[in-house]
């Protein structure tokens, strides 16, 4: 038996190690594999990879020696239709490349963007290198980190308001630039908008595209860019939402704002955007720090709220700052104590062009009149006079 047993564990030793012999289609240097990964992408290789969410880096299709595809042949076997596919891919991220600089750098006729692909955005980048936590990262990295914090933003998005990929069908260009020319560039051609002293311009249907630039006087370090970026990116994604409609301009301000302040906040920490020059002109521009919450209780507490029923019936541009905090609140509100799901459902409603008033009790049970009762109620039990640390 023990004679058995040993024989039986060689056999499995033998299957389960790679073949030493040098029959043809084996290769003791890549494995048979055919390829070997590309050693010229140091500690982001593994970023760049698809399994990373990176489908295509344009400082990797630059590569001279991989061209994008991270591997390179073996040169000690033929690796015969894996080479093919490995030069296939080869192409296909050089045409990709050829794309995005016809689509964005030619434009601006300046020096190149970095450009990434991920499964749902095209991004260009041309932001300056910067500390990200306590790490300073180059330009490259720092496109990755920002290109992953989108599809990041989607994922939770997607999550929150249980939706599919049918739901958010459409890919979504962003811009991020490092000087003010090149977004006065590139922002109305790619949006169809004027660029009157814009930080940012938004395309919402039937393309998607946030193009911005990094300016240092309302976003002096990474940590802004990102809440910017957040802001606008989640106004995008609500409008996309089937069904597409941009809510702005339908007497639903308080959720298009709303929606995009509430993701800020609960990817950031705090809320420190706003959409339309008109509320920028008045001081401070962050309002109150960003955290919004203390200033809803104490207007409450003082018996100074604001009624549901006047700001659900306003546009986006129209919100002066307080109702931007009751907007985040009102948002907060239907998303903590009545879940995603619904909010989802109500969404829906609202965007087929049924009026608050009807779609506010189907999904809720509630009318805008007796919205702020059950709004206080829950924000006495739930907000402090405090900020979070």
């Amino acid at each position: 038996m023990r004679g058995t047993l040993v024989g039986l564990i060689a056999l499995l030793l033998a299957l389960a190690l790679p073949s030493q012999s040098t029959t043809p289609g084996t290769c003791k240097k890549c494995l048979t594999a055919a390829t070997l990964p590309c050693a010229r992408h140091g500690k982001l290789f593994e970023r760049e990879q698809p399994a990373a969410g990176c489908a295509h880096c344009s400082a990797a299709t630059e590569c001279k020696t991989c061209g994008g595809v991270l591997m390179v042949d073996c040169t000690q076997c033929n690796g015969g239709e894996r080479e093919v596919e490995l030069r296939r891919r080869r192409q296909l991220a050089q045409d990709w490349l050829a794309a995005r600089r016809q689509a964005i750098d030619a434009l601006t006729a300046r020096e190149p963007f970095l450009h990434f692909a991920s499964p749902h955005y095209e991004l260009a980048f041309s932001l300056n290198p910067a500390t990200i936590g306590t790490e300073k990262v180059d330009s490259h990295a720092r496109m990755h980190t920002h290109g992953e914090r989108l599809e990041a933003l989607r994922a939770l998005f997607v999550r929150l308001l249980e939706l599919t990929d049918a739901d958010l069908p459409d890919r979504m260009t962003v811009v991020m630039s490092e000087q003010a020319a090149d977004h006065a560039i590139l922002g109305p051609r790619l949006t169809g908008l004027g660029t009157a002293n814009s930080v940012g311009l938004k395309l919402m249907g039937p393309e998607y595209v946030y193009s911005m630039w990094s300016d240092q006087r309302s976003m002096p370090d990474d940590d802004a860019v990102h809440r910017n970026v957040v802001h606008n990116v989640t106004h995008l994604l609500l409008s996309q939402m089937k069904p597409a409609l941009f809510l702005g301009n339908k007497q639903h301000g308080w959720i298009d704002e709303g929606v995009a302040h509430w993701f800020e906040d609960q990817v950031t920490g705090k809320c420190t955007n706003f959409c339309f020059g008109e509320i920028l002109l008045q001081s401070p521009a962050s309002f109150r720090g960003g955290r919004w919450r203390p200033v809803v209780r104490k207007a409450i507490d003082e018996g100074k709220p604001l009624a549901f029923a006047a700001v659900s019936a306003k546009n986006t541009d129209q919100l002066v700052y307080l109702e931007h905090a009751f907007a985040f609140a009102f948002v907060d509100f239907l998303l903590q104590a009545h879940g995603g799901a619904k909010f989802r459902d109500f969404l829906r409603l609202v965007k087929a062009d049924q009026p608050t008033r009807d779609a506010l009790p189907r999904i809720y049970g509630l009318t805008p009149l007796s919205f702020d009762g059950a709004f206080a109620t829950w924000v006495k039990e739930h907000y402090t006079l405090q900020p979070p640390r």
